[in-house]
């Protein structure tokens, strides 16, 4: 089993939010309600929040300035017509070229939105069991009303598909964050990290937190 405990209360995480959006000079975004406006853009999907955001919550980042949330494929597609469409109303809009709008590859599909000038990733990872395992065992905070988060057991295997060396260190990040907090449940990280191929991303994670444990 475990632990519920956050890097960062409930309360905490918003402040941390907010001084994020400071120091990158974003206009404040109220994420409860932005939830609220990407579920009903989807119809009520089921979804999680990923990313940065559930960083923050689970292992205190203190940087991020988008809102990443995983659906199901269909349910991505469709939201993403929407906006395309104008069928979502005014305040959702897709980014100006060059940015893309849509991007893919082998790991996961991502539909590019922006809510009232704050960023919305919908994201949806190609292996359908795990992304269906995301949403299907997401956390809700009962004090952000509600909203599901990632649980951290999987948010690690997520960064651990990122490539480069932030996503790297957000794993290592995760896994001490984790451990101060009450652990996480390692084999079920691994059973995943396994399948998706990420065994040994995992095991060079997991190395460099035992390192910095010891400093």
């Amino acid at each position: 089993m475990t632990s519920t405990a956050y890097a960062l209360s409930p309360g905490e995480f918003l402040r941390s939010i907010a001084a994020s959006r400071d120091t990158l000079g974003k206009a404040q975004m109220k994420l409860v309600d932005v939830v609220a406006e990407v579920r009903a853009l989807t119809g009520e999907a089921p979804y999680a929040v990923i990313g940065g955001l559930a960083q923050i919550l689970w292992a205190r980042k203190t940087h991020t300035d988008d809102l990443d949330m995983a659906l199901a494929a269909g349910d991505l597609t469709a939201a993403h017509e929407r906006v395309a469409r104008g069928a979502a109303g005014p305040r959702w809009t897709l980014p100006e070229l060059p940015a893309l709008a849509h991007e893919a590859d082998h790991v996961f599909e991502v539909a590019h939105l922006s809510f009232e000038g704050s960023v919305v990733d919908l994201i949806a990872f190609r292996d359908s069991l795990f992304n269906a395992e995301i949403m299907n065992t997401s956390r809700a905070v009962p004090e952000l009303s509600g909203v599901r988060f990632v649980r951290p057991e999987l948010l690690l295997v997520t960064q651990l598909l990122r490539p480069g060396p932030e996503a790297a260190l957000a794993a290592v990040e995760l896994i001490l964050a984790r451990r101060a907090k009450g652990g996480m449940d390692l084999a079920e990280a691994r059973t995943w990290a396994e399948r998706l191929g990420r065994a040994e991303r995992l095991d060079r994670a997991l190395r460099h937190a035992d390192t910095f444990a010891l400093e």
